[in-house]
């Protein structure tokens, strides 16, 4: 069971473990806005297992709206759906590489709007040379993935039918 939690001003944080989230909420860092149909039971105690909390303070460093998503190699890869920008083949974790479109030794940068998601073969076809150069086009544009994708993801790792993505995004905004 995943816990999604909310920062104080309700845009969403993360997606953590029950048992993390029933530390921040027995240490009063976090309340309880919705819960499992379940309950955890200590010797003395029963409790909700918690579906979704709210920080009491504001952690701005957390926030999803104030940063967007961190750029990263996963995110990269999953902003992209795990698949190569230039010949659309679907990869595996194992075989999905970083291309930049315009290479590092030409200038390029580790951004969102200069790296995709690439195959093996592509990424060799393309070698040190820019997309242009290599005769090799982009099936869509590389850009930083909006807020909404992060929370989508987030939703989908939160693995909960109950609740819905419109639901969590009327919280959140």
């Amino acid at each position: 069971m995943r816990t999604l939690v909310l920062n104080a001003g309700y845009e969403p944080v993360r997606v953590v473990s029950w048992q993390k989230a029933m530390i921040l909420l027995l240490t009063e860092k976090a309340e309880l806005v919705k819960s499992h149909n379940r309950f955890i039971r200590s010797v003395s105690r029963s409790f909700q297992l918690p579906q979704i909390i709210k920080l009491k303070r504001y952690i701005k460093n957390f926030s999803i709206a104030a940063g967007g998503i961190c750029y990263s190699r996963q995110n990269v890869f999953k902003r992209d759906k795990y698949t190569c920008q230039y010949c659309s083949k679907k990869l595996t974790e194992k075989h999905a590489t970083i291309d930049h479109i315009i290479p590092r030794s030409k200038g390029g940068s580790d951004t969102w709007e200069n790296t995709v998601c690439c195959c093996v073969a592509c990424n060799s076809k393309k070698g040190n040379r820019s997309a242009e150069e290599s005769h090799m086009k982009l099936q869509k544009a590389a850009k930083r993935p909006p807020v909404r994708n992060a929370l989508s993801d987030m939703l989908e790792e939160f693995d909960c039918d109950e609740i819905d993505m419109e639901e969590i995004w009327a919280i959140a905004t």
